[in-house]
């Protein structure tokens, strides 16, 4: 989903998020006020107790690294690896309140979106698993086969060309034993409701898929360029 989608809805609910932690320090102070407690000392106490009640969200570090992975595990933080995960936790009960006290969304406009959601990562990564099919099926294995064909003509049968020859029958037929499996998690849909659908992408298609981009890459690495039906690697990173 990624770059493709609209900041709109995202930016909604961080203004939402923000909007509520603003009336719950605003509603702390005012109690701090109405105690007769000076303005800056009530600024101070709920700055201080907002944090210490918030800390555990604090990283300074590399928020990419795998170590932060494991320290937010360790501070019990919500990690959510998959857009589906994401997709899921959205009608949590917390949610829900949070839009509907705020006005943003009622229930059952929330719920309309977790359906819209999921229908459109299920599309996306159907389109994707798909595409990668026919990519694979009328391009990268038909080069790999006139590769094979081209090398099987040669006379002079030496180690070098047998070698090739071992390597790229073994790099192809793992590209196809891959293949094969992307066609059947393809052809599953995984139920009839979109949730399911979606559960599925996740857990099968996308797998297969990156199994296919492995024996994809291995096969790559060897076949001669002019069998390559794409642009490389090297073409894209290094070649000007």
């Amino acid at each position: 989903m990624g770059a493709s989608q609209s900041i709109s809805f995202p930016i909604t609910v961080i203004n939402t998020i923000v909007a509520d932690a603003i009336e719950q320090m605003v509603g702390a102070l005012e109690a701090k006020l109405r105690k007769k407690a000076s303005f800056e000392q009530a600024v101070l106490e709920v700055v201080r107790e907002t944090y210490n009640q918030h800390k555990r969200i604090v990283f300074n570090g590399d928020g990419y690294s795998a170590a932060w992975h494991k320290e937010a595990a360790k501070r019990g933080l919500l990690n959510l690896r998959t857009a589906v995960d994401a997709i899921e936790r959205f009608t949590d009960e917390k949610n829900i309140q949070l839009f509907s006290r705020l006005g943003v969304l009622s229930e059952r406009e929330i719920h309309a979106r977790q359906e819209i959601m999921y229908d459109i990562y299920f599309k996306q990564v159907n389109i994707e698993g798909e595409t990668t099919e026919w990519i694979v099926q009328t391009q990268i294995l038909p080069g790999a086969l006139s590769y094979l064909a081209e090398l099987s003509e040669i006379e002079v049968k030496s180690k070098a060309v047998q070698r090739t020859i071992q390597q790229v029958v073994e790099a192809t037929d793992a590209l196809s034993d891959a293949l094969e499996k992307l066609k059947v998690q393809n052809a599953e849909l995984g139920g009839d409701e979109v949730h399911e659908k979606a559960h599925h992408m996740r857990d099968n298609v996308l797998p297969a898929m990156a199994e296919v981009r492995k024996a994809a890459d291995a096969l790559e690495r060897i076949l001669a360029d002019k069998y390559w039906p794409l642009p490389s690697y090297r073409e894209m990173l290094f070649v000007k």
